[in-house]
């Protein structure tokens, strides 16, 4: 079940405060919440919810979203992140809080929901919308055109250095690429033994003809990784026995 809310947004000088004193209109967390287009991310997260009729009551997009990004912005773990929007007003107002709560407002662990409900391609439409309107923003409507001749003046080309920026591009860094390969032991020791294989051979190579080089059993030790490697699963047996393997 979900009831809309994204329309009925708050100014910060109407978030209730337990204590004296106003949100600041100025804080970069109040400016950033009049920047994000709630309501259209909440029509795409209503499509992701499916039935809005059955269920229990799924939490805002904006709290959702918003945590989200608060956990990007700070680099946070899910449950500093809770901590942090319980111990911040300002943090709070940006999720779409009426006011401030001293108690925890959710699990740690609903934050894996969130990414799960507000895919790649949410993330990515709201990335373009908020620098569409980032560089709408910074567009003079009143300025009027200037005239093209097409030709330049004195035959020079025209400096970049009176240019304005036309805005900054937000981009979504939860997302990595599939293909890094993770350090295991295994890994790691036969990267060790090609490296000293390779020390070897340049050690030798003055003294080619003079001394006999050092057996190394090396295209053994390979033929043994690569079967080893061509598995998708290892016993501890078998990693043991690579390992020592790798290390003789």
């Amino acid at each position: 079940m979900y009831k809309h809310n994204a329309k009925q947004l708050l100014l910060p000088h109407e978030f209730f405060m337990p204590f004296a004193g106003q949100l600041n209109p100025e804080n970069r967390w109040c400016q950033l919440a009049a920047m994000i287009p709630w309501d259209i991310v909440e029509e795409r997260y209503i499509e992701a919810l499916g039935n809005l009729n059955t269920g229990q009551k799924a939490y805002s997009v904006r709290l959702a979203l918003g945590t989200l990004i608060i956990q990007n912005k700070k680099n946070l773990s899910d449950r500093d992140t809770v901590d942090e929007i319980t111990e911040n007003p300002y943090l709070q107002y940006f999720i779409g809080l009426p006011g401030f709560i001293q108690e925890r407002l959710f699990d740690p662990s609903l934050l894996v929901h969130f990414r799960k409900r507000l895919g790649k391609d949410i993330i990515n439409e709201l990335n373009e919308l908020m620098f569409l309107e980032e560089q709408d923003s910074h567009n003079d409507d009143n300025e009027p055109p200037t005239e093209r001749t097409g030709t330049i003046e004195n035959d020079e080309e025209p400096s970049s250095e009176g240019r304005e920026n036309k805005g900054n591009s937000i981009l979504d860094a939860t997302c990595v690429p599939v293909d890094i390969q993770y350090p295991t032991d295994s890994r790691l020791l036969n990267d060790a033994r090609e490296a000293l294989e390779e020390i070897i051979d340049v050690l030798h190579a003055p003294h080619v003809g003079e001394r006999e080089k050092p057996r190394t059993y090396r295209q053994r030790a390979r033929k043994q990784y690569l079967r080893f490697e061509r598995k998708r699963k290892h016993s501890k047996r078998e990693i043991r026995k690579t390992n020592g393997q790798q290390l003789r």
